[in-house]
């Protein structure tokens, strides 16, 4: 499915070796690196956020957007990776639950505990990536162990504070993608036009 997609803002899968393992991905090359080496913060975000309204509209359901799966090129361009492409760069943020690995601290409760993944959840971690991207790559709830993030989920006592000098505006949409029940959170589009909307306010 993702060598079919066709978006400026998403890596291109070139190919795919699976005649032994371990398995092998040929991705377009980005000069940058991923998102967690970049300052350009609010055009990052709307480039993932088109990128992830594009995939949305063809019903494709990301289920590990982070900073560590957006690559950037030497143009500044962001590109929306492959599902678990930085699993073994980045495995301190993968946790393994229920016989499975994964991104436990940018996840809403309905897909840790009840194995629902949607657009919804998507935008959930489309939240916690804006957070990484105006906290310059720190790690969500690094003052907390994963047993404690998982209760705190369970509980629905997890929020993520402001990060330093972020715009009032951006932290206001990141806690919108968090609302705790999925038909409450913004869509990709109204992310689009929000961050698209030149900054006119003051720090939180």
């Amino acid at each position: 499915m993702f060598a079919k997609l066709g978006h400026p803002n998403i890596t291109r899968l070139l190919g795919v070796c699976r005649e032994a393992e371990p398995y092998y991905m040929i991705l377009e090359y980005a000069d940058m690196g991923d998102l967690k080496h970049t300052k350009q913060k609010v055009s990052v975000c709307v480039q993932v956020a088109r990128a992830m309204e594009y995939l949305s509209n063809q019903r494709f359901v990301h289920r590990d957007l982070a900073a560590r799966n957006c690559l950037i090129s030497a143009k500044r361009q962001v590109k929306v990776s492959a599902l678990g492409l930085s699993k073994d760069v980045y495995t301190s943020e993968y946790y393994h639950y229920r016989q499975a690995w994964i991104p436990l601290r940018w996840l809403p409760s309905e897909s840790v505990f009840e194995d629902d993944f949607s657009t919804k959840s998507d935008v959930w971690a489309f939240g916690v990536l804006m957070w990484e991207v105006f906290s310059f790559g720190e790690l969500p709830y690094a003052e907390l162990p994963d047993d404690k993030v998982l209760e705190g989920l369970q509980e629905g006592k997890l929020k993520l504070s402001p990060p330093h000098s972020c715009p009032s505006r951006i932290y206001k949409l990141m806690v919108r993608c968090w609302a705790s029940s999925p038909k409450d959170r913004v869509s990709f589009s109204d992310i689009v036009s929000a961050l698209s909307d030149p900054p006119s306010e003051s720090k939180v």
